[in-house]
C-alpha cells in the first residue's frame, strides 16, 4: 500500500524574505547556467542557493556547492528565514496556467509525505529511465542538507475526485498561505490543512492506490539511495525515521487540469549521414508525406505540417520530421502497428509497439542511424527541446543534422508503461506546468533544529 503521512513543513518566512515570489525558482533539471545567474541575483534567499548552488571560489574544503548548500540551508532555519510548522500538515496545492492555445487550466493536488519503495516491489511506479550522474549529484545534495528540498510529482487514479472536493470544501473563500505566480505566468497557490480529522480521510481516499512518477525520478531514485546509505548509519534504525519518506506532490489523473507537453528530439553529429538514403530507410517502415516550401515563404507550409502532426496523432503513431538543407517537412505515419513485432518480434513490449517516442527510438534512432541505446542515455547525438519552432530552428545550428517533432504522451499510455513494469526512454513526458520548488521543504533530520538550539 502506498503509505501517506502529513509532516510539519519548512517554509519561508514572508515577513523575513518579503514577496515569496522572489525566492521560488522552477525545478533544478529546467534551470540553465543564464537562468541560475538570474535566480541568484534577483534574492539573496532564492531557493536556486540550495537546489543549485555554486562552488566556492577556492576548492578548500566545504566550499563546494554541496556544503554552501548546506550552510546557507542551517543559517535560514537558524536567522528564522525558513521556519518549521508547529503541526504535521498537508498542502494543497493548485496552479492555474494558460495553454498554447490561449485555454486556462487549472490543476490540483496536495503534498505529503509517500513511505519510499523500490520501484516494482510495491504500489510507486517509474515511468522513465535515470541517468546515474544526475543521481549522484542529487545524492551529495541529500546528504548534505538531509532534506527533502523540493517534491517528487506522482500520479494516482480517483474518478470521482473525492480529494479534490474535500480540499477545495476546506479552502474555498479562503486566503491561501501563499500566491506566487512564476516567471511563465502560472499562479501557484497553496494552503496548509493540519485538520487531523480531514487528514485522515485523504489518506483514507489514498489507501493501496498505486502512485505513477511524473516528474523527479532522479530524485526518487535518490531519496531511496539515501535511505539505504542512513540505513547503514543507524543499524538500530526502525524503519519510522523521517528518511524512510519522501515529499511527494500528488495529483489526480483524472483531473481535467493534468497536461502532458511532447519533448521533440534535435539529432547531430550522425557520422556518413544521408538524407536520401535516410529517407528510403523510414519508407520501409512509414508512410512518408511531403510539405515542400521555397525558402523564405514556408510558414503556411509550417503551419500545415505541424496540423498534420497533430491530426495523424490522433490515429497511429507518427511524428515530424526536418532535416537540414532539404526544403521540405516530412510527416512519417507508421505503416501498422504490426511493424514493429516484424522487425523486433517478441523483444519489443505490447505496450510500447504503437507509443510514439518508442517507435522513434527503436526503430529510428537505434536500427536506421545506429544511435546505440548507452549513447541516446548519455544524450552523444540527442538535444532534447519543448518548443517545436526552437526545434525546427535548431536544424540548421551547429552540427545539428534533424529534427523529430512528437505529439504528446497520453496519460493512459504512461499509466500502461508503468503498469507493466517497463520504462520509456528519458524526456518522454513534459508535465506542464513545472511545480514550483520553495513552496515547502522536508527536514529528514533534526541536525539543523538540533544546532539551532544548541545556540
Amino acid at each position: 500500500m502506498s503509505d501517506i503521512i502529513p509532516f510539519k513543513g519548512l517554509l519561508y518566512n514572508s515577513e523575513k524574505v518579503g514577496d515569496l515570489k522572489m525566492v521560488m525558482a522552477p525545478p533544478y533539471d529546467v534551470i540553465s547556467p543564464k537562468y541560475q545567474d538570474e535566480l541568484y541575483s534577483r534574492h539573496p534567499y532564492n531557493i536556486v542557493k540550495l537546489i543549485l548552488s555554486k562552488d566556492g571560489p577556492s576548492n578548500a574544503p566545504g566550499s563546494d556547492r554541496y556544503s554552501l548548500a548546506a550552510n546557507d540551508l542551517g543559517r535560514w532555519i537558524n536567522d528564522k528565514t525558513l521556519v518549521r510548522d508547529d503541526k504535521p500538515a498537508i498542502y494543497y496545492y493548485m496552479q492555474t496556467y494558460r495553454q498554447k492555445g490561449g485555454t486556462t487550466h487549472t490543476r490540483k493536488g496536495f503534498i505529503a509525505l509517500a513511505r519510499l519503495e523500490e520501484f516494482g516491489k510495491g504500489k510507486i511506479h517509474a515511468h522513465e529511465q535515470t541517468l546515474s550522474g544526475p543521481k549522484a549529484d542529487r545524492l551529495r545534495l541529500m546528504q548534505a542538507c538531509e532534506s527533502n528540498l523540493s517534491c517528487i510529482f506522482s500520479l494516482y487514479s480517483e474518478p470521482e475526485l473525492t480529494i479534490n472536493r474535500l480540499l477545495d470544501g476546506v479552502t474555498s473563500g479562503v486566503e491561501p498561505l501563499i500566491d506566487a505566480p512564476d516567471d511563465d505566468g502560472t499562479e501557484n497557490k497553496l494552503w496548509r490543512i493540519d485538520d487531523t480529522a480531514l487528514i485522515t480521510k485523504v489518506i483514507d481516499v489514498m489507501h493501496a492506490k498505486p502512485l505513477f512518477i511524473a516528474d523527479g525520478h532522479h530524485r526518487y531514485e535518490t531519496a531511496l539511495n539515501f535511505r539505504n546509505y542512513m540505513k547503514e548509519k543507524h543499524p538500530d534504525s526502525t524503519g519510522e525515521e523521517a528518511w524512510n519518506y519522501v515529499m511527494m506532490y500528488f495529483s489526480n489523473m483524472d483531473d481535467e487540469g493534468m497536461t502532458i507537453w511532447p519533448t521533440h528530439r534535435v539529432v547531430h553529429s550522425i557520422n556518413g549521414f544521408n538524407p536520401e538514403e535516410f529517407l528510403k530507410e523510414c519508407a520501409k517502415y512509414f508512410d512518408v508525406e511531403d510539405f515542400k516550401y521555397e525558402p523564405g515563404r514556408e510558414s503556411t507550409i509550417k503551419m500545415n505540417f505541424l496540423n498534420r502532426i497533430a491530426s495523424a496523432g490522433k490515429g497511429i503513431t507518427s511524428f515530424g520530421l526536418h532535416i537540414k538543407g532539404d526544403h521540405t517537412y516530412y510527416v512519417l505515419v507508421l505503416k501498422s502497428k504490426d511493424v514493429m513485432t516484424a522487425v523486433f518480434g517478441s523483444s519489443i513490449p505490447d505496450v510500447f509497439k504503437t507509443l510514439d517516442v518508442t517507435v522513434l527510438h527503436a526503430l529510428i534512432l537505434s536500427k536506421i542511424l545506429g544511435i546505440t541505446k548507452e549513447a541516446q542515455a548519455k544524450q552523444e547525438n540527442l538535444i532534447y527541446v519543448k518548443n517545436s519552432e526552437e526545434a525546427i530552428e535548431a536544424v540548421n545550428k551547429d552540427s545539428n543534422q534533424m529534427a523529430f517533432l512528437l505529439n504528446s504522451t497520453k496519460i493512459e499510455q504512461v499509466k500502461a508503461v508503468a503498469l507493466a513494469g517497463h520504462v520509456m526512454p528519458q524526456k518522454s513526458t513534459y508535465f506542464y506546468p513545472k511545480l514550483l520548488t520553495g513552496l515547502v521543504m522536508n527536514l529528514l533530520t533534526d541536525k539543523f533544529i538540533r544546532a539551532t538550539q544548541d545556540k
